[in-house]
């Protein structure tokens, strides 16, 4: 089945899209990369996600969102080069809220883009696991298993985004033996950073951090946020580390005469240490480490990482995934298709749910 899947992250720097080929050839799946693109948001959904965002949407503004990210998917899948058709489009969905295990919303009216496209959609992917106790996230890791486990090496996924998560790969594990979690923030607190002194959206190769020094009473008070101490399954989002947390402690620390390049390296440390933490702690025979998304190209936090997990006494391999920027969107084309097929799509043993079930919902294309 060729499956377009989108994906939206906690960033909102983007709309990707990865057309998929899935194919099940003896009870192993197999996800290949079609095409993929990367496309802006309009202007329009931009403000409309950003209002709700920092909770100052109208009931008006939060109820065009759906339909503002429907047009905006639209355009993205007839821009997308197609070799063969599209069969199935899955959507992530742009999240606005996740509050486990009570609520989650990822933002995108499915029936409304299957109306556009005349294709069938999946969207709404998190809700069924929420509701049987789950965080409802991360749902990665069952495509992780997919592709990228070994016989031979125990290996880490680790995607940052706007916020990092890991899946733990122990080398020959079953689906069932399979770990993962998100670690707290990926690029959300750094580029909150770049934005509040330098005006700009990202911090290009971490050319800025690179230039600063820790400031080392802000990094103490934020390795203190309990969220990093927390056991597994667990999972976080902007509800936590949000724009207005990260600017009270810009505030609190960064002296106006000092140099604005601190506050970009103090978040830059905190996100490369709570990343190599969580792997020291629960993943200390790791051999290798496949990062990807959007932070995968930051060459300072890289490096960072690097020291952390060297420092913790773990010489794993890290490397950038060939595909880091349009991994998230195929397992969402991947988790589409087991949806389409009536085949589980959350791993219990990730999430907390009590059970394996299919998730998401279907609109069916007339």
């Amino acid at each position: 089945m060729v499956v377009a899947g989108i994906m939206t992250g906690t960033s909102v720097d983007a709309i990707d899209i990865a057309v998929c080929e899935v194919t099940n050839e003896g009870g192993r799946h197999s996800v290949s990369l079609c095409s993929f693109i990367s496309q802006p948001f309009t202007e329009e959904t931009l403000e409309a996600i950003k209002q709700a965002l920092a909770s100052t949407a109208s009931m008006e503004t939060l109820s065009d969102v759906p339909f503002l990210l429907a047009r905006d998917y639209a355009t993205a899948v007839r821009a997308v080069p197609q070799d063969k058709p599209i069969e199935l489009v899955a959507i992530h969905g742009q999240t606005l809220w996740h509050n486990p295990p009570v609520s989650t919303w990822q933002a995108g009216c499915g029936s409304a883009l299957s109306a556009l496209v005349a294709l069938p959609v999946v969207n709404d992917f998190r809700s069924a696991d929420i509701i049987l106790g789950g965080q409802g996230a991360p749902l990665v890791p069952i495509f992780d298993h997919a592709m990228l486990s070994s016989t031979s090496l125990d290996r880490v996924a680790l995607n940052i985004g706007g916020m990092a998560n890991v899946t733990i790969l122990p080398r020959s594990a079953s689906l069932e033996n399979i770990s993962a979690f998100d670690t707290g923030p990926g690029n959300v607190w750094i580029d909150t950073a770049i934005r509040s002194t330098f005006g700009k959206r990202y911090d290009t190769d971490g050319h800025v951090a690179r230039a600063g020094r820790i400031i080392e009473p802000m990094l103490a008070e934020c390795m203190t946020i309990p969220y990093f101490q927390n056991e597994p399954p667990k999972s976080t989002g902007r509800e936590l580390f949000s724009d207005k947390e990260a600017r009270r402690l810009i505030t609190k620390y960064s002296h106006p005469s000092g140099p604005l390049e601190d506050v970009v390296t103090t978040m830059t440390e905190l996100t490369a240490w709570s990343i190599a933490d969580h792997i020291a702690r629960y993943a200390p025979a790791t051999n290798e480490i496949i990062t990807s998304g959007g932070g995968s190209q930051n060459v300072f936090l890289l490096e960072r990482l690097r020291f952390h997990l060297h420092k913790s006494g773990l010489k794993a391999d890290l490397q950038v995934h060939t595909q880091w920027d349009a991994k998230e969107a195929m397992a969402f084309a991947y988790l589409g298709w087991l949806t389409c097929n009536g085949l589980p799509g959350n791993v219990p043993t990730v999430t907390g749910a009590t059970r394996a079930v299919p998730l998401g919902s279907i609109s069916k294309a007339f």
